[in-house]
């Protein structure tokens, strides 16, 4: 009996594994994987965003939720996009966890999402992928948004602000 429970617990384990590791390449093809950010810049990310209660902000590729977290404390209204179930349902844990209102979770492919809703966009991109982000930034974001990039640097955008690997782009 116990075998089997073991059996079936490894079937599960190894199926949640190959769905995460597919989404993961997936992610990759379409934007970047996910690569946890650590505290430090994501303290970073939050003050070069200057967030204020009423924003709303949207983290593409929320990963798990760390940026959105320490956001909401800003009382802004915050929006996770995230296509990784796994890491999905882990953000939806940790907000029913956290008891936080103003954190949103939506699990969609990050190039379906129209960024006219959104005042501060925070985003981990691939180089490849930030040319092809930015033509959607700057079509449909109103003049004034604020877009934070860690790490890969927008071609032809300058940004207002900067530091270290974080960085911050006014549309």
């Amino acid at each position: 009996m116990w075998i089997l429970i073991a059996e079936l617990f490894l079937v599960v384990l190894y199926a949640l594994l190959l769905v995460f590791f597919f989404y993961t390449f997936y992610a990759f093809v379409k934007a970047a994987p996910f690569v946890p950010t650590s505290n430090h810049n994501v303290e970073k990310i939050i003050q070069i965003a200057g967030l204020n209660s009423t924003d709303t902000m949207c983290d593409l590729g929320s990963g798990d939720g760390r940026i959105l977290f320490l956001a909401a404390k800003s009382g802004a209204k915050c929006v996770g996009i995230e296509i990784n179930p796994i890491l999905y349902y882990f953000s939806k844990f940790k907000k029913l966890l956290y008891r936080v209102d103003n954190v949103e979770i939506i699990r969609q492919d990050l190039w379906k999402i129209d960024l006219a809703q959104f005042d501060v966009l925070t985003l981990f991109f691939i180089a490849p992928k930030m040319e092809k982000l930015m033509k959607k930034i700057k079509a449909e974001m109103k003049p004034g948004s604020r877009v934070v990039s860690y790490a890969f640097r927008f071609p032809n955008w300058q940004p207002t602000k900067e530091d270290e690997k974080v960085r911050l782009y006014v549309v």
